[in-house]
């Protein structure tokens, strides 16, 4: 085991101190290190590529020393569950390959590099604060967005293994959350995210901010659509408890709306409420301020109580009247509070959002649906980046997000790619800015026809080779059509056929010959 640590170490210049320091603290067992360290040996080899095909902003390095950091903080130890043994029923119920104990800084995980790396992210503090005001979706968009980030760090080793990007694998996750993450990172960036996930202050309306964001780059409309099928998805995605009861809420909130269209009636209805409480109140203070008056409340309302609901002494009465009185007067503040112009208008707006929102119970949509919806409005979104592209490496990068993006997972069988109306708007994407790259010399030009030459690149785009560079294609005309062949340097990835009637003379380049897809 110590001659495969050194080993490993070697690896790791900046880490073998800093780890070797860090694991003598810690209570883990022998294989617990050796998978630990085995984790950080696969990011390390993985992560170039890793980070290409996402489009991550954050380098190998300061994703590593997060880890490590994580580890250092929140976990004093990691307990390694044998798939053979009982302890193996832990995880299976919980459907899951590691869960945590926050309190005792404790890892139970299968015995697996991938394990070790969920549960180290799962154990990392996550905030991601949602104000109250969004009561109807807080709970389920703050679990999507925390299950979202695990999954999101924990790629790495999922689909990288160093040698390839293997999304074949990628089952058994939450695709809601991964696709809601997804899509916010997708539109804005991992920053933003991770500032939201970091946030202790839960006064912050990182909603408010989402929403902002998304109008400064997209537009209004395209915010409004993103925001709207986001929640409806999270919705969607609820427990069926869940359901029922906003289903209520969607009728209260229809009423509370309709008292706000007469603004009026309105402040009229707010002020005799404050009238009617500042009169409970003065009842209250009465009793309060006569010992007498007190005895005797307190034997009134004891006398119609049941036994086991009775008062002990009129002291306890004495609280439930200063408590009822301080929600007495917080009924007050909240009324001046939304009488106010801005706030009316808020609570206003807010209302006619939840309506809107929640008139998806008016609909028969399953959750599939409701996520090809959300990524519909997200790739909307994204195609306006298209209009402001300013430098080739802002091209290159959508080409390389839009790769991504179509491998994602709308349900365990399903990929973005597979359904026709997400697969025809990527297409639409990669199309234009496949076209531009050629007329900026980032790629080659194998045909004359912009359209055929784009069916060519197209096939080099829909493979798991990580790095651009190197791809190379051959063409061939044949009887059938032009043959596409795609290498992986000098290995070939596929090989395909387009139907279409050319000559050599509509060629870009020799056929049969290695042409790189990148301009070098």
């Amino acid at each position: 085991m110590a001659e495969m640590k050194g080993k490993l170490f070697s690896r790791f210049k900046d880490y073998n101190y800093i780890l070797d320091k860090m694991l003598e603290e810690k209570r883990f067992s022998q294989d617990a290190k050796n998978l630990l360290l085995n984790m950080i040996y696969k990011i390390e080899t993985s992560y170039k590529d890793y980070s290409m095909i996402k489009g991550v902003y954050k380098t190998k390095n300061e994703f590593i020393d997060e880890i490590i950091q994580s580890v250092s903080e929140n976990c004093n130890n990691i307990l390694l569950i044998d798939p053979k043994k009982d302890g193996v029923l832990l995880l299976q119920r919980e459907k899951a390959i590691a869960i945590t104990d926050e309190k005792e800084k404790k890892i139970y995980a299968y015995p697996t590099e991938q394990a070790i790396l969920y549960g180290i992210m799962e154990i990392k503090p996550k905030y991601f604060y949602i104000p109250s005001r969004y009561n109807y979706f807080q709970r389920g968009l703050q679990k999507a967005l925390v299950e979202g980030s695990i999954l999101n760090a924990t790629e790495v080793i999922r689909n990288f293994n160093g040698w390839s990007w293997n999304v074949v694998e990628d089952t058994n996750i939450n695709y809601v959350s991964n696709m809601i993450y997804q899509g916010i990172r997708l539109l804005l960036d991992e920053e933003f995210l991770e500032n939201w996930e970091e946030d202790q202050d839960a006064t912050n309306d990182y909603i408010y901010e989402l929403r902002k964001n998304l109008t400064q780059l997209y537009g209004e409309n395209c915010a409004k659509n993103v925001y709207f099928s986001l929640v409806r998805l999270i919705i969607s995605s609820s427990s069926r408890s869940t359901k029922k009861r906003l289903g209520q809420e969607y009728l209260i909130a229809q009423q509370a709306y309709a008292r706000m269209l007469d603004k009026n009636k309105y402040i009229l209805d707010a002020s005799n409420e404050k009238k009617f409480i500042a009169n409970e109140i003065e009842k209250i203070d009465v009793v309060l301020s006569d010992q007498n008056r007190l005895l005797h409340e307190f034997k009134l309302r004891n006398q119609k109580l049941p036994d086991d609901q009775k008062m002990t002494d009129a002291n306890e009465l004495f609280k439930i009247l200063i408590r009822t009185k301080q929600k007495y007067i917080n009924r007050i503040n909240e009324l001046n509070e939304l009488v106010k112009p801005i706030t009316f208008n808020t609570l206003k707006k807010d209302l006619k959002d939840k309506i809107e929102i929640l008139s998806i119970f008016t609909q028969q949509i399953n959750t599939r649906e409701f996520s090809i919806l959300f990524f519909q409005e997200i790739l909307k979104c994204f195609s306006k980046k298209l209009e402001n592209i300013r430098v080739k490496e802002e091209l290159l990068e959508i080409i390389y997000k839009m790769r991504y993006v179509r491998k994602l997972r709308i349900t365990e069988d399903e990929k973005v790619e597979d359904n026709h109306v997400l697969n025809n708007q990527i297409k639409k994407i990669l199309e234009y800015a496949v076209t531009l790259a050629c007329k900026h010399k980032i790629f080659n030009i194998f045909c004359k026809d912009v359209k055929i030459n784009f069916l060519v690149i197209e096939r080099a785009l829909d493979t798991t080779i990580a790095n651009y560079e190197d791809v190379d294609i051959s063409l061939e005309i044949k009887n059938e059509g032009l043959e596409i062949t795609v290498y992986d340097n000098e290995v070939i990835e596929k090989q395909e056929m387009i139907n279409c009637i050319l000559t050599s003379k509509d060629l870009n380049v020799r056929q049969r010959k290695h042409i790189p897809m990148y301009v070098f």
